[in-house]
């Protein structure tokens, strides 16, 4: 009985790479970076104390990183079933992931929701319009 082998090509393969560094920078900087000014604005909000120390910083910015990822790989692979306007390809991609990630807002009030939005939303378009860029030239040069 012959066995099954699925092959992957080079283009696939270079693909989601594309998606793995599409999506840890962007998440690094609007996730990571945008996520520890929302922190910020968080503690002004509620007159907590709002210290910064870099470690807690690069921590943030890390798991904005880590969560572009993932995100990257999700665009990658839902990225044919959208609609073909880039900045209604973002916003929807934004959503989707804001929505998948609001579970972990913590605390969960009105105001921490209100503050994550932005950069989500950032997120969403940029790696939208970085994706369209980088894989969209590749299919109109490689034809």
């Amino acid at each position: 009985m012959p066995s099954a082998v699925m092959t992957i090509s080079t283009t696939q393969v270079r693909r989601f790479a594309t998606a793995l560094a599409l999506g840890a920078g962007t998440g690094a900087l609007l996730l990571g970076v945008g996520g520890r000014l929302v922190m910020h604005a968080f503690a002004l909000a509620t007159a907590r104390s709002g210290g910064f120390t870099l470690r807690g910083s690069l921590n943030v910015v890390f798991a904005g990183a880590i969560a572009g990822l993932i995100g990257g790989l999700l665009f990658a692979v839902i990225a044919r079933f959208m609609p073909q306007r880039l900045w209604l390809r973002g916003v929807l991609f934004a959503g989707i992931c804001y929505v998948l990630a609001t579970p972990g807002f913590r605390p969960p009030q009105p105001l921490v929701f209100a503050l994550f939005a932005p950069p989500f939303l950032g997120y969403g378009v940029v790696l939208a319009l970085a994706w369209e860029r980088v894989v969209g030239s590749r299919r109109l040069t490689s034809a």
